[in-house]
């Protein structure tokens, strides 16, 4: 049984399925994003000063802590542009859900209906048999 609903349901099926996705995706890089910065902050626990040595090797380790500073600033900016993006990602996901389950519930009851007037019409059926039935019984 066709419903006018059933391209629009598949539509937004189709638009759920590829904002289920792109959710999906934001959420993998928002663990990505995480993860490099917790990498980022072991790296830089693991840095110490040069309490001994040349010029050089301090010079040297100060560039390599002031590049891991800047690498977590980096991965900072990272994570916060991919929770800003799964924030979004699941706004899409929530509305297109919401599309969906809205034309879901329009064919349902469509169909609901359809089924109603089937049943009404099959009742009329059998009250006509039954009276034709009747007039030949007492004719």
């Amino acid at each position: 049984m066709k419903s006018k609903y059933e391209p629009l349901v598949k539509l937004k099926k189709k638009s759920l399925d590829t904002a289920e996705r792109a959710l999906i995706g934001a959420n993998n890089a928002l663990s990505s994003a995480s993860d490099k910065l917790n990498r980022a902050y072991e790296e830089l626990s693991h840095m110490t000063l040069p309490t001994q040595g040349s010029v050089g090797e301090f010079t040297q380790a100060t560039a390599m802590i002031h590049a891991q500073h800047q690498t977590i600033e980096y991965c900072q900016q990272t994570l916060q542009t991919a929770q800003h993006r799964q924030i979004q990602m699941r706004e899409r996901f929530k509305e297109a859900m919401i599309d969906y389950e809205k034309f879901k519930y329009l064919e349902v009851q469509e169909m609901n209906a359809h089924l109603k007037q089937i049943k009404e019409q099959e009742a009329k059926m059998l009250d006509e048999i039954g009276t034709m039935t009747y007039k030949r019984e007492t004719v």
